[in-house]
């Protein structure tokens, strides 16, 4: 068992989209509020439980990214780019652009090119961010409360959104609690949209949002992923390919039937092996699990 206290801030606005549209490079400047709430409106530390396996040897790429370490598992990409980008807030910054600040970190040479989502990790100060991102507050919140009870059985209603995407996810499989070096987490496999997308591997991605022990830093990881059973792209005359996996029902199909059709995926992509996905889900959960940010 790893003991992990979480220091979390919630504020009281929510933003009305929770989704999955990156937002343009971040190029303004001006500086957003960035003092704490008072402490009396902090919620209690938290202590909760994450289950863990027996730990295991971690290789591949070491990098760091100013107060970031991570390993990149042989294969899944080649090199990191590090970038600390500024304060961005104001009239003319779309919500879900605004940030206190944060570290970005992109895998160059990643296993998978030319898919709708860039590999990208995210690092954000915690209280920061919920000043300027309430959005981002309620995310941090569902993080919390999977973290409460890791071995619960959870849907796509009770995971976090993107507070960077102006979109939602429309299905959500293999939902699972993990451990970092300093922190935990959730991830999941997803495709996001402003509409019933169909399940497919030019959308398709692995999200995983987790906290520090100490409570300082909110860490977003959006890593594409592909499997085999998904038809191509969201092209509503993409077919998957022959096999178990249920055809979209199309733009104007009941809402009984996306339903039904969503259910069946993340059915048979929560039973699918690791090696099944491309990259492994191992690899993925092992470049999580290698996460370590220090103060």
């Amino acid at each position: 068992m790893k003991r992990i206290s979480i220091i979390f801030v919630l504020l009281l606005a929510t933003l009305a989209c929770n989704f999955g549209v990156p937002a343009p490079e971040i190029t303004a400047t001006e500086t957003p509020p960035t003092s704490a709430p008072p402490v009396d409106t902090l919620p209690p530390a938290v202590t909760v439980e994450v289950p863990t396996e027996s730990p295991t040897a971690l290789s591949g790429l070491a990098r760091t990214c100013q107060n970031v370490s991570l390993i990149i598992p042989e294969g899944l990409a080649a090199e990191i780019e590090c970038q600390v980008l500024p304060p961005l807030s104001g009239e003319e910054v779309a919500p879900w652009e605004a940030s206190p600040g944060h570290i970005e970190i992109a895998l160059s040479g990643y296993a998978l090119a030319d898919k709708f989502h860039r590999p990208r990790l995210y690092i954000f100060p915690v209280v920061g961010l919920a000043a300027v991102q309430p959005e981002a507050a309620e995310n941090i919140s569902r993080v919390q409360t999977i973290l409460a009870n890791p071995a619960g059985q959870f849907s796509k209603a009770d995971l976090p959104g993107v507070h960077l995407f102006n979109a939602g996810a429309v299905f959500a499989s293999n939902i699972d609690a993990l451990n970092f070096q300093s922190g935990a987490g959730v991830r999941a496999l997803t495709v996001f949209g402003q509409y019933y997308a169909p399940a497919n591997n030019h959308d398709l991605f692995y999200h995983f949002q987790g906290l520090t022990d100490n409570g300082q830093y909110y860490i977003i990881a959006i890593l594409p992923v592909t499997h085999p059973g998904l038809q191509a792209d969201s092209n509503e005359g993409s077919l998957p390919p022959a096999g178990e996996f249920p055809v979209y029902p199309g733009f104007s199909a009941a809402e009984a039937d996306m339903e039904n059709y969503y259910k069946t995926i993340t059915d048979l992509l929560g039973v699918a092996a690791s090696e099944t996905f491309s990259p492994s889900l191992a690899d993925l959960d092992a470049l999580i699990t290698s996460i370590a940010v220090t103060p």
